[in-house]
Formats: C-alpha cells, structure tokens, sequence
C-alpha cells in the first residue's frame, strides 16, 4: 500500500472516532509500527491530525470534511488544506485523471487547475508525448519536476504564494494568464448543481480559472461523484464554459432527484466515465 492510501485510510478512521492507535494501525494497514509513526508525523506536519503518546487525535479538519460532503449541503468554511483535500477519494480520483489524460495530445499546451484530482493527471502523460503545462499550482510544478521528463515545459503563473494551498494568486496571477492560450483546460471544483452551475470554495483561485476556460479551446470539468448537488460559495462557471465532464459514475442520482445525465443533457456537455 502506498503513503497517500494509507493516509487516507487514517483520515478517514479519525472522522469516525477521536483518535487511533499505532498498534491497531499498523495491524489493520499491515505495515510496521514505524511506518505508521512516519505518516503520522507527516500528516502532523500538514496540519491534519495531532500526535499522542502510542497514536493520535482529530484535530477536527477531518471531521469538517466529512460532514460538508453531505448531499444537499452548502459549503460556508474556510477552503481545505490541500494536504487533506488530496488524501480523499484517491481511487476515484486516479480513474477520472486516467481518464482524462487519454485526451492529451502530442504537442498540446494545457492549463492544470490546483486541484487535488487534477494533481493525479500527471501520473498519466504518456513520457513521450511534448506537453507544455501552464499552471497556478506549485504542487504540479514540484510533482512534474519529480518526472524528470525532458519533453515537459513547464509554465507557472506569478502571483501571490498561499502556502496553505500550495497555490499563487492575485491580480498578477490574471495577467500573467492573459499570455496564454491553452488548447485545453482541466479543472476541478468543489460543487455541482443544476441551479448554481459550478461553484468552488478558493475565492483566491476562481478569477485564474475563469480567465484559462475563456481561452482554451477546450475545458474539462474532474469531478467525482461526491461533488454533485454540493454547493461551494462562491460562483465559478456556468456550463457552457465547459465541454466535457469526467467523472466515475454517470447514473449517480442525488436525493434530490436531479443528476449528471439531466445536466449534460441540457447543456450539450459530453460526458466521460472512467
């Protein structure tokens, strides 16, 4: 089992109980006692969790996740940690990115949003293909580097750093966008709805996006299943600055009873399963 699956495995423990144990750990993710005590302190230092004597204890960002996942729910806090945000829904986040690198081509300059599925989009590149990726996310920018992969250029927008979001930002940041022209886009967002279209939860981050969609030829949305019928508070897009949706699952109805077949069918958006 890889680090990030056994952090989120751990993340997700803690927004069920208060606190766990290295000895339960280690036996329920069959790893050793110090491999344990490593993620732990690395999920510390990110500001998720707090250490105790023999385990550790909620710091309560788990717990608030968890509960503004909720179909229906309308997202008023702070945005995520970036750190907590990319340790959920990893195995669905991997097949949307599988997804959606497919449809990267030879030659293509893209914009990658700073986004905790788009993040994965990098493991799927083909090493062969000549790729320029424009971006907002130091996150890309570190991950892309780690490839050592000469036939990738890189292009980060300047701005504002926000260390909690491993992001810049800032008017800046929009000017420096105005240079480029991307032949496609791929973002993610923390909402989707038939009544407020798409929404997010950075403030800081929605004027980049917006100004990358309007540019690129075309826009690709990275959205599981859990961001349908949930509402960040602030507006990002309607739908028609999209082109296609990918996602894990096409018939999920929401309590509502409105749903991603009745979206896409309305706004001429091609839907992709992965």
């Amino acid at each position: 089992m890889y680090s990030h699956e056994r952090k989120a495995k751990i993340i997700d423990l803690l927004k069920s109980q208060s606190s766990v144990s290295v000895n339960i750990l280690a036996d329920m993710l069959h790893t050793s006692k110090e491999t344990i005590r490593r993620d732990l302190k690395e999920l510390e230092s990110e500001g998720l969790l707090t250490r105790t004597h023999g385990g550790a204890i909620t710091n309560g960002n788990s717990r608030s996740v968890g509960a503004s996942a909720k179909y229906g729910d309308t997202i008023l806090n702070n945005e995520y940690p970036f750190a907590l945000r990319h340790v959920r829904n990893i195995p669905e986040k991997k097949k949307i990115a599988q997804r959606a690198a497919a449809f990267i081509e030879n030659r293509d300059t893209i914009f990658i949003d700073n986004s905790s599925t788009t993040l994965f989009l990098l493991d799927y590149i083909p090493r062969e293909v000549h790729l320029t990726i424009i971006t907002n996310s130091i996150k890309v920018l570190l991950e892309a580097a780690k490839l050592e992969n000469p036939n990738l250029s890189l292009i980060s927008l300047a701005g504002f750093y926000n260390c909690n979001n491993y992001s810049v930002y800032g008017t800046r940041t929009i000017r420096s966008a105005e240079d480029f022209f991307p032949n496609k886009t791929f973002i993610s967002c923390t909402g989707v709805t038939l009544e407020n279209r798409l929404t997010d939860i950075s403030l800081n981050e929605v004027d980049t996006k917006k100004a990358l969609m309007s540019k690129s030829k075309e826009t690709y949305l990275l959205a599981d299943h859990t961001k349908f019928e949930i509402n960040g508070p602030f507006y990002l897009s309607d739908f028609d600055a999209i082109d296609y949706i990918v996602t894990d699952k096409y018939d999920y109805t929401p309590q509502t009873g409105s749903n991603i077949r009745t979206i896409t069918s309305k706004n001429n958006i091609k839907i992709i399963t992965s």
